[in-house]
């Protein structure tokens, strides 16, 4: 069975500003109008009433005076209206907290107003006046294997592309779970615990979060510059750890497609409108907590390999014993114990174990009892280079 694997590269790049400048004009006015048709039911509930004769009407009026490709105008309404309704849904959640604006400048360009042969994207400005030629094999980091190129989006310094290929799925000869924490990653692959150290990513996040309290001691006094310092770092937060969680998943990636295995992850969707606003304390824990990019990134990452990942229920994945399903307890620090057949282990191990068993369907005794014989020696895997504490009493 084939299926489309999606991935996304950015290239610097010199856009047209006269382009992006207009296209965020036009945007602005289809926002305001498109908002003009929304309509309010008795219970508060907002609709959008906009039928395909506004929609007409807005183009003609939107394509008086301009100059460049008409195909800009389709692309610039059909994104304002993704917006409002997507702004709908969360107003009607009571989860919107204010109108949507348009505040970046980014241009989407369809499939129909570009061009790629030969390792050239040629893209259509104006028609048949002015092209923007872009060469992709200068750009060596861009995937050579895709079977086509979807929508790119145009920033005023880059140009955002997406490749798509169709993969055929891979039955995978065995499946590596995850259990996903604040400092660490531990894992169940083939056969063996392994655990992948955050403490650097967790350090990028402390460093940013100290000098946002900085900023904000003086921000009532400077409002302008504290805004500016506050978008700066809080973007290059962003950044870097976007590049940590990028490494490391391309590395899993590679090493899961070197055995054919496939990923069982913990199904955390909604996990922090869940459990924020419990503490302030945990809040500030989990804005430091990148599990579900990285569960977004290594998913997309295996689909382009062919490999297949599984979602599981984490409910008490880390409380419930391996070997009798009973509960348990805390012991000493992170070990975990069960009182009714004495099985001792770490809390993520007791994790990952149970992950596996759920999303597979398949027990690891061999694992279990090799663990049991560890007696408290230190596992090295020398696959990944990194040291794995192996508690047992």
């Amino acid at each position: 069975m084939k299926e489309k694997a999606v991935k996304a590269y950015s290239i610097p790049i010199e856009s047209p500003k006269d382009l992006i400048d207009a296209y965020f004009e036009v945007k602005k006015k289809t926002l305001k109008e498109v908002f003009s048709h929304i309509v309010y039911s008795q219970r508060g509930k907002a609709h959008l009433k906009f039928k395909k004769e506004d929609r007409r009407e807005l183009r003609d009026r939107l394509l008086k005076d301009w100059t460049y490709s008409k195909h800009y105008i389709d692309s610039a309404i059909n994104s304002v209206i993704g917006l409002v309704k997507g702004w709908i849904k969360l107003r009607n959640r009571g989860k919107a907290k204010s109108k949507p604006e348009i505040t970046k400048k980014t241009v989407y360009i369809k499939n129909t107003l570009f061009s790629y042969k030969n390792g050239i994207l040629k893209i259509s400005i104006e028609p048949r006046r002015r092209y923007l030629e872009v060469n992709l094999t200068k750009y060596e980091y861009l995937p050579k294997d895709f079977n086509s190129i979807g929508g790119l989006l145009l920033t005023e310094n880059k140009l955002i592309i997406t490749f798509k290929k169709n993969v055929k799925n891979i039955e995978p000869k065995g499946w590596a779970s995850f259990d996903i924490n604040l400092t660490n990653i531990t894992a169940l692959i083939n056969g063996k615990i392994v655990r992948y150290d955050l403490k650097q990513l967790y350090h990028i996040h402390r460093v940013y979060e100290k000098k946002r309290r900085r900023i904000q001691k003086f921000s009532k006094h400077k409002p302008k510059t504290a805004k500016k310092l506050m978008q700066k770092y809080s973007k290059r937060e962003k950044n870097r750890a976007k590049d940590f969680m990028h490494k490391l998943t391309t590395k899993i990636a590679e090493e899961l497609s070197e055995i054919e295995s496939g990923a069982i992850l913990e199904n955390l969707k909604n996990i922090k409108s869940r459990v924020l606003c419990k503490s302030r304390n945990l809040n500030r824990k989990l804005s430091k907590w990148n599990a579900r990019q990285f569960q977004f990134m290594l998913k997309y990452k295996l689909k382009w390999l062919g490999l297949p990942v599984k979602y599981v229920n984490p409910k008490n994945s880390s409380k419930t014993c391996p070997v009798c399903q009973a509960t348990l307890v805390a012991y000493r620090g992170r070990l975990m114990k069960c009182k009714k057949c004495g099985f001792t282990m770490d809390r993520d191990v007791v994790a990952v174990l149970n992950l596996q068993m759920w999303g597979s369907g398949v027990t690891p005794k061999a694992l279990i009892a090799h663990l049991r014989a560890m007696m408290g020696k230190r596992l090295i895997d020398q696959n990944s280079h990194l040291s794995i504490k192996v508690y047992q009493p």
